[in-house]
């Protein structure tokens, strides 16, 4: 496997369409395409740029194997495995369903009143 389409594959497995990608990181579409179908390779600032954004390490975009080794960032370090399962079935909703969610559990009194 390239490194395009390891870049492919955990931006889908993130969920994120090519455009969500460009709000996020103000990486062209298009050249995001070129990375993805192995036109063209982003350079180490980009290669981190999407490292950060897709949660996984440079070295796995580069040579990695499957599985995809998410890296835990530094403020769930401490998190409870329980707690971190719940992180990941929230990450697999619906864009639909998170939102409900997240109504659920904002700081507004919405259920309260």
């Amino acid at each position: 496997m390239k490194l395009g389409d390891r870049l492919r594959q955990v931006r889908e497995v993130s969920k994120l369409s090519q455009i969500q990608v460009k709000e996020r990181t103000g990486i062209n579409n298009k050249t995001l395409s070129n990375y993805e179908n192995n036109v063209s390779s982003p350079d180490p600032y980009t290669l981190k740029v999407l490292a950060d954004l897709y949660v996984v390490t440079t070295d796995w975009l580069i040579c990695g194997q499957q599985p995809i080794p998410y890296k835990i960032p530094p403020a769930l370090i401490s998190i409870s495995t329980e707690d971190w399962n719940l992180l990941k079935k929230l990450n697999k909703l619906s864009p639909k369903k998170r939102k409900a969610i997240e109504i659920l559990i904002s700081d507004d009194d919405i259920l309260d009143t």
